[in-house]
């Protein structure tokens, strides 16, 4: 290369959030794999710039979703892993099998998308990189990164406003009330929180629920939040903590009146990895009331296949 020339260029240089990297993948039609690091890292698989799998420890996966609530079984599975069933090519031979319907199919991976763009909003990344696609069960035709963006936002905010720091109510432990108790022994509740109370002990956090149930993060949050508000769970002690901006940055603009708690600096990157900077402050909390027992919260995210379902059975007034 002569003096002065431009060295190749990798895809989505120049993005100084992971935000604003999905972007620019997205204006590329880049297919391949992003590998983030942090507490709340994992793979953003993309296919002609579009996201088609996250991958994450912070919320059940697709295939995770699939067998725990008993929509493929695992004998099913495990043969299917063992023929090479991956990627795209891997949805469509599940449901060319009869494992699942399409619609169904169809359902469940873009409610996996969104909730694996929420639980990898929960914390700041440590670093990232552009790699060669990898294998994942993925959806297709796959789903603009900007309505991922837009999604998580709503559901960051929303958790915000009726709880408190979506990363804190991730690690938060809760444990059934004796008031729950009486609503179950009288049949009050609804199989769905029924479930969700047999799994809250004290121990398990909200992120465990979730891998348990096979349910997403931000859908088993809000669950909790309601039942709380109902004093139907108690909350064990727990952390405060802040939660990093999910908007796309450029170099030369800044939010200036962010609706969520600001996450820090914009990242600072490498030649290599993306690495953000943290020189401008740690997080911050800013928390909200739990909604009180009458006229409690609403608002609610659409779970993969699922309808909405009432707390307490229909025609019931919650117990005294």
């Amino acid at each position: 290369m002569k003096a002065g020339e431009a060295g190749p260029r990798t895809p989505g240089d120049g993005a100084r959030n992971v935000a604003a990297l999905l972007s620019a993948l997205h204006q590329d039609a880049f297919t391949g794999t992003v590998v983030i690091t942090g507490a709340h890292g994992g793979r953003i698989h993309l296919r002609e710039g579009l996201v088609g799998a996250i991958e994450t420890p912070g919320t059940p996966s697709l295939e995770s979703v699939l067998a725990k609530t008993g929509r493929v079984a695992e004998e099913a599975l495990s043969a299917w892993r063992h023929e090479g069933g991956e990627g795209v090519a891997g949805c469509s031979l599940l449901v060319t099998q009869g494992l699942v319907g399409s619609g169904e199919m169809e359902i469940v991976a873009r409610g996996t998308l969104f909730e694996g763009a929420f639980a990898m909003a929960l914390s700041r990344p440590e670093s990232w990189q552009v790699t060669p696609a990898e294998q994942a069960l993925s959806y297709a035709p796959g789903l603009e990164p900007q309505r991922l963006v837009g999604e998580t936002a709503r559901r960051l905010a929303l958790v915000s406003r009726l709880w408190g720091a979506p990363g804190d109510l991730a690690r938060a432990k809760a444990r059934p009330s004796s008031r729950a108790d009486h609503a179950v022994a009288i049949g009050r509740l609804s199989p769905r929180y029924q479930a969700l109370l047999a799994m809250a002990n004290g121990r398990r956090t909200t992120r465990d629920m979730a891998f348990a149930l096979g349910r997403g993060l931000s859908a088993v949050m809000l669950d909790l939040i309601r039942m709380s508000g109902h004093g139907f769970v108690v909350w064990e002690s727990m952390r405060l903590g802040g939660r990093p901006s999910t908007a796309p940055r450029s170099a030369a603009t800044r939010p200036s009146a962010p609706v969520a708690p600001p996450g820090g600096g914009l990242p600072r990157r490498s030649v290599r990895n993306h690495v953000p900077d943290q020189s401008h402050g740690g997080p911050q909390s800013d928390r909200q009331p739990m909604p009180p027992l009458d006229g409690s919260p609403r608002e609610t995210v659409p779970e993969p296949g699922r309808k909405s379902v009432p707390l307490v059975a229909r025609g019931e007034k919650p117990p005294p």
